[in-house]
């Protein structure tokens, strides 16, 4: 007995029962309805009869007769059960339909409790995808990377308007059209007129009025509705754009304000600069084995510092890919087909009769025809392999990544697509007038012509940073896609030619030609790929179920993956810990999935580029204070440098004195190991050359006297001792002077900054529950 719903579903009494009320008292009406129709006993198999019939459903003549000795009375009072149990039913089918979530009301993700639906994500996504696919039909759209662009900006969008409400700021539907019509951004420049000029009549029109211009939009390929859909979004765009800019002028109209101070003291360093020479004894003299740090000294240095190592929301899992490669006799079955046509075409007396084999098998085995194509598009050896050809032979077997492979030459053509390939060394005009770069090429040419090596001389000189490293090669190109002046230099000398200088906008050019030529190969391809079998996915699918059901059950991740090491290659790894923001294993899923379990849950998913994988949460952090554990090495690498350096404490001072009196250069005294240098517009920004973060060297460099030695300074990673050859002065009376627009300046900086730092510590601190992979199951 089932009751019609409006959407064609049935809801079956004995399904709304067991919903309903599980385990039903023995005597309630439904028990006692159902007990009477439908008794069990044998002595009452004519009535059972009636439930279960013999002959598809027809009851049989004694249960009629036996219905029909019940009292009336009795039947009146089932009827009546029947009819409210009926109405009861309906009522509680439809709630049970009515509150079941639906993509207007599942929640993608909730921030700070407000709701994402699955429905506007899903919506945002598909136009997403539909726009990217029209601009460009032939590029492969990566649905996940998608998705998840799309949820991040859906967070920040809220994330937005709620700081936004909280600081009172709020956008104006005028504000929106004055963006929109009256200077709107160029994106957003629809309305142009016949020389393609910005109209902003037509804007108004396109805007306000578009009903108006419902042929024009048509003949543009738009329907009146689309054209509509197109305004909201962009409505919501600027909405959007001017809420952020609202939000970052009120947050850096707080934090842009600098002390004069502040700004005097970046004024300084920003136009201060000194000449020192110095000399460095780097802790890499002393060995890492000749130092001792103690278990006591790390948790002495971890419980004095623990407030520098906090830490974030983070988890480990360890896990199992079963990957998604063919198996040995998918791999045996391409061979099997490669040796028949190898045999067939063995057998094959003549050319023509290869060829016809050939012909055949591409049907049977879906062979591919290429168009005419130049030698550097292919692939070297099948480039190689075609130029033995003549027309309609063939070449095979060749052995290619992910299978075997036969080709067959259908034409070769040349004098049509001309190609060459040259390296070149690039002397441009940056930092140099012409005739000085015109004179250093010159003197370069003529070290080539004396037989220099010329990859040599590129890496050395050449400022084309992406053909330098390549010994100056570019690899081939066409004619026509260089500029002029280099184009016509290249494909009007012979090959082994060094011509130049040759100059362009670019600068002077020497140019060698290493190859030309326009032969272009028209072709057939016979693939026999060693393709996953159907058969081996479900092996695998088989194996990796088994293997989380193990896994469920108690055993280690560890001995289940060398059950299934040498049939499957299933390896197990450990991961590193990770936050709610990075897709491990390039999963978002699988992070989401971590965040919400505990330590020893399994899951099983297919992962691109991974192939099957068994996951185990394996260890979890909350946030607070890094545990020892996890911050040990970088404490062990800082205690050691330390006593590393105190082990040169005592060499220190010996240079320092023997510097103040002999002058650094001989300070070393003769020991060539200990570097002795000059660096030139030091500025204090702990740059020093050789060493990085030494601010205590460079602050002294800045407070030393010229000319003055100074004794041994104890920086990050060596000490020194250096010598103030000249130093610059920042004109603080030009600071002074131009006060406001240094201050303007700073504030500048410190605007630029603000947002993004706040931005970043609000989405830190947010309450972002991700419930995309729960909604989708």
């Amino acid at each position: 007995m089932g009751i019609n719903l409006s959407r064609g579903e049935r809801c079956n009494a004995s399904d709304f029962a067991s919903k309903l009320r599980p385990n039903p008292p023995l005597n309630s009406p439904l028990t006692v309805y159902l007990g009477l129709m439908c008794s069990e006993r044998p002595e009452d198999s004519d009535r059972i009869s009636l439930c279960h019939s013999h002959d598809g459903g027809v009851p049989t003549m004694g249960a009629i007769t036996r219905f029909r000795q019940i009292s009336p009375y009795f039947l009146a009072v089932i009827a009546t059960l029947f009819i409210v149990f009926m109405v009861v039913q309906d009522s509680s089918c439809t709630s049970i339909r009515n509150n079941r979530p639906s993509a207007e009301t599942m929640a993608a993700a909730t921030v700070n409790g407000e709701v994402i639906t699955v429905a506007d994500f899903e919506a945002r996504v598909k136009e997403t995808i539909e726009n990217q696919r029209q601009q460009n039909p032939n590029q492969e759209i990566d649905d996940e990377v998608i998705r998840q662009q799309i949820f991040d900006e859906m967070i920040n969008e809220v994330l937005r308007r709620q700081q936004a409400e909280k600081l009172g700021i709020v956008v104006t539907p005028q504000q929106i059209i004055d963006m929109l019509v009256t200077n709107p951004p160029q994106q957003f420049q629809f309305g142009k007129d016949s020389l393609g000029n910005f109209d902003p009549r037509m804007q108004w029109t396109l805007v306000t009025q578009p009903e108006s211009v419902k042929e024009l939009l048509e003949r543009n390929g738009l329907t009146l509705e689309r054209w509509k859909g197109i305004l909201l979004q962009t409505e919501d765009y600027l909405r959007m754009q001017l809420l952020q800019q609202a939000l970052a002028s009120t947050l850096g109209a707080v934090a842009s304000t600098p002390s004069v101070a502040a700004a005097k003291q970046d004024f300084v360093r920003e136009n201060s600069s000194a000449d020192i020479e110095f000399v460095a004894l780097s802790s890499n003299r002393v060995a890492d084995a000749d130092v001792k740090v103690s278990d006591a000294d790390v948790a002495d240095y971890y419980e004095k510092n623990k407030q520098f190592y906090p830490q974030r929301a983070a988890r480990s899992i360890k896990y199992l890919v079963f990957p998604q490669i063919p198996s040995k006799d998918d791999t045996l079955n391409a061979q099997k087909k490669s040796m028949r046509l190898t045999s067939a075409l063995a057998q094959a007396a003549t050319p023509e009769a290869r060829d016809s084999v050939f012909s055949q098998e591409m049907s049977d085995l879906r062979g591919t025809q290429s168009e005419y194509t130049a030698v550097n598009e292919l692939d070297p050896n099948v480039a190689t392999a075609l130029s033995t050809l003549a027309p309609r032979e063939v070449f095979g077997p060749l052995n290619i990544p992910g299978g075997i492979a036969f080709y067959r030459l259908d034409d070769r053509r040349e004098g049509v697509n001309p190609i060459a390939r040259a390296s070149h060394i690039l002397i441009s005009f940056d930092g140099m007038s012409k005739d000085s770069a015109k004179a250093q090429a010159t003197s370069i040419m003529a070290r080539v012509k004396k037989g220099e090596d010329f990859a040599e001389l590129a890496r050395t000189f050449s400022k084309d940073p992406g053909s330098a490293q390549q010994g100056g090669d570019l690899n081939y190109f066409g004619k026509g896609r260089m500029v002029a002046a280099f184009d016509s230099a290249v494909f009007n000398s012979s090959v082994g030619s060094i011509v130049g200088p040759v100059e362009t906008q670019f600068g002077y050019h020497i140019i060698k030609v290493t190859e030309k030529t326009s032969v272009e190969y028209k072709y057939s391809t016979i693939t026999l790929k060693t393709s996953i079998s159907s058969a081996t996915k479900r092996a695998v699918a088989a194996a990796a179920q088994e293997a989380l059901t193990a896994i469920t059950n108690g055993e280690t991740i560890e001995s289940v993956g060398a059950k299934y090491k040498s049939k499957f290659f299933a390896v197990v790894q450990q991961s590193p810990m990770f936050r709610r923001e990075t897709p491990i294993l390039q999963s978002y899923e699988i992070t989401a999935w971590a965040f919400e379990n505990e330590v020893g849950a399994a899951l099983r998913r297919d992962v691109k580029y991974y192939g099957t994988v068994i996951a185990q949460v394996s260890d979890v952090r909350e946030p607070g204070v890094m545990p020892l554990q996890d911050v040990r090495e970088r404490i062990v690498r800082v205690l050691t440098e330390r006593a590393k350096l105190a082990k040169l404490e005592a060499q220190a001072k010996q240079v320092a004195a023997l510097a103040a009196t002999s002058g650094l250069s001989a300070a070393r005294g003769g020991d060539s190991s200990i570097p002795y240098q000059t660096q030139a517009g030091l500025r204090n920004n702990g740059m020093i050359t050789g060493f990085g973060g030494e601010y205590m060297v460079t602050a002294k460099a800045f407070s030393l006297p010229v000319g003055q030695v100074s004794g041994p300074i104890k920086g990050e990673r060596g000490w020194f001792v250096i010598k103030v050859l000249n130093r610059t002065d920042a004109d603080l009376a030009a600071f002074n002077k131009d006060l406001p627009t240094q201050l303007q300046g700073a504030s500048a900086r410190i605007r630029g900054a603000a947002f993004g730092t706040w931005f970043q510590k609000v989405r830190e601190n947010a309450e972002i529950i991700d419930k995309r992979f729960s909604a989708r199951s």
